[in-house]
């Protein structure tokens, strides 16, 4: 009866049973998808086949079956081995467990550790950059034993302001011991004066040959300029940014070279102080910035070769700090050897200077008023400057490092007279001198020295800090 019906039954459904049977539709793909994730298809390796016309096609065959056979043998080795190493680490922790003792102790162990590390935590960062302090000081260590080992003259570079100060008499032994030759170099000349500057030399002469030099302060990379000692007559000459001193040494090299018989080539170290000048002498001898510079101790990391011309090479070495007993972080820092911005207590340098220092001259530096003590001055110049701490203090610790930049660069202008009796630990033999004397023949550059120095109007001792040695 019902297929003789014109009218077909509905589809039409309750949206309740639509949605059902939706949701179970898609939570099956759901499954299958994930299912097919797990156990995917992997393709058939297609089988070789070899063409019945090729001549070799049997011993082709048999060479493939050996292949597959001494892979299926690697592979059943490696099973082996796999469920032996398997049983091995069962035992091992059947053993472990067993003993109750053992896993008791190791517990407490490893919380003692734990605790010795939560309750160390700021001890061991302070540890920790004593290590890399130690590690970067050897490394430098070692980059200047390379120096000294490959040079054969040896330029130690001194602060004209302090040259005993920022003389190295460990460099100096390491440099005869090893039969090298040593020349003082005097850079900054143009920050003492000229009686200072000559005092100095005749000092220093009686040790080692010295010549007086000022690194180029230009800022382009190439052609930097140098100017003749004879030359300069005018302060704003000597005090210009020009090199002055590189015709004089490279003179003095050229006559060792000729005096020994020199005829290939020379190697020449420079080494002393952080900040004393090394990198800029070499780039005002080379008159292009071969070395990177800065006011900041310490740019200078490894050794550096730069070759002036085809007889002359030049090795740039990191500045080392050799300290000695007597010396604190205070002296050394005056020395411009360490960073003011790692400094712990810039204050006590700062107070040297201060009491060293004229006050007049500070107050017209400054521009500040009258001060009778150092906590005055350091407020004066931290408001100056505008140095404050949280509500409104003055700022003493950064007056107290501005004052010490301003000392290390030469704004604070200061120099220091020579001793009037020899120091047997820094002079050597006199016959040790006079034949140094004649291998560089310092005697033929002394005239012209001499009118130079006579001729240069640098600045006068009048409001620069007169220091006694040893500061």
């Amino acid at each position: 009866m019902a297929k003789f019906k014109l009218k077909k039954p509905s589809k039409r459904q309750p949206a309740r049973l639509r949605y059902k049977i939706e949701k179970k539709v898609k939570e099956h793909n759901r499954k299958v998808k994930k299912q097919t994730k797990k156990q995917p298809k992997s393709k058939k390796a297609k089988p070789i086949q070899i063409p019945n016309e090729c001549p070799f096609k049997e011993d082709i065959l048999k060479e493939v079956e050996a292949v597959k056979k001494h892979k299926e043998e690697e592979r059943q080795k490696r099973r082996e081995l796999a469920k032996l190493e398997k049983q091995k680490n069962l035992e091992e922790k059947k053993n472990v467990s067993g003993n109750m003792n053992t896993l008791v102790a190791n517990a407490e162990a490893r919380g003692k550790v734990h605790d010795a590390f939560k309750t160390n935590e700021d001890v061991d960062d302070d540890v920790g950059k004593d290590r890399q302090q130690e590690n970067s000081l050897k490394t430098y260590y070692r980059e200047f034993k390379k120096v000294i080992t490959e040079a054969e003259v040896i330029l130690e570079v001194v602060d004209a302001r302090d040259p005993l100060g920022t003389r190295c008499v460990q460099v100096e032994e390491a440099v005869r011991e090893s039969g090298k030759r040593l020349v003082i170099v005097l850079n900054k000349a143009d920050l003492v004066p000229r009686d200072n500057l000559t005092a100095w030399l005749k000092y220093l002469r009686r040790s080692a040959p010295a010549v007086p030099f000022k690194a180029s302060t230009q800022d382009q990379q190439h052609n930097l300029g140098r100017k003749k000692m004879k030359h300069i007559v005018k302060e704003k000459e000597m005090k210009g940014s020009a090199c002055v001193g590189a015709e004089l040494l490279m003179s003095l090299l050229g006559n060792y070279c000729r005096n020994k018989g020199i005829k290939t080539s020379i190697t020449v170290g420079v080494v002393g102080l952080p900040n004393v000048g090394k990198s800029s002498i070499i780039n005002s001898l080379n008159r292009s910035r071969a070395c990177n510079v800065g006011s900041t101790p310490g740019i200078t990391k490894q050794m550096q070769t730069v070759q002036l011309d085809s007889k002359i090479k030049i090795l740039d070495s990191p500045g080392i700090v050799f300290h000695s007993g007597s010396e604190t972080d205070a002296t050394v820092a005056l020395k411009n050897a360490i960073k003011v911005g790692a400094l712990k207590d810039p204050t006590t340098p700062a107070n040297a200077i201060l009491q060293r220092a004229n006050k007049h001259t500070l107050v017209a530096l400054y521009c500040i008023p009258e001060f009778n003590t150092p906590q005055e001055f350091y407020a004066s110049v931290a408001s100056r400057m505008g140095r404050y701490k949280k509500g409104g203090v003055p700022d003493q610790e950064a007056a107290a490092r501005i004052l010490l930049n301003d000392w290390n660069t030469g704004k604070v202008r200061y120099f220091t007279e020579p001793p009037e009796v020899l120091d047997s630990e820094v002079h050597v033999d006199a016959k040790i001198v006079s034949t140094l004397a004649q291998e560089f023949d310092i005697n033929s550059f002394e005239a012209m020295e001499t009118e130079a120095i006579n001729s240069l109007n640098v600045p006068v001792a009048d409001g620069a800090i007169k220091v006694r040695l040893g500061l």
